[in-house]
């Protein structure tokens, strides 16, 4: 499951992203140093909320909480996690 949601965070950054294609390596890499700025975190954290349907919680939604692939991969994990816990209840 893990490794689905890393395919597909990297398969939206690459998307969102002008000339740079960032690999399943490059997962710890810092976003900002490989051309990330603050309107495309935005537009790729639409895109992640859409592609997943989860919302991500305002105290994550910040480049330095969320600045590599690994830590967005986090967040959205634990988000559904939470999700499907809050449905078993």
């Amino acid at each position: 499951m893990r490794e689905d949601i890393i395919n597909k965070v990297l398969q939206i950054f690459n998307a969102n992203i002008e000339n740079t294609e960032i690999t399943f390596g490059q997962t710890e890499d810092d976003l900002i140093a490989l051309g990330m700025d603050s309107i495309t975190f935005i537009r790729i954290i639409v895109a992640l909320e859409e592609a997943f349907d989860i919302e991500i919680p305002d105290e994550k939604l910040l480049l330095t909480e969320m600045n590599t692939i690994s830590k967005m991969t986090e967040v959205i994990s634990a988000v559904l996690d939470n999700q499907n816990n809050s449905i078993g209840e």
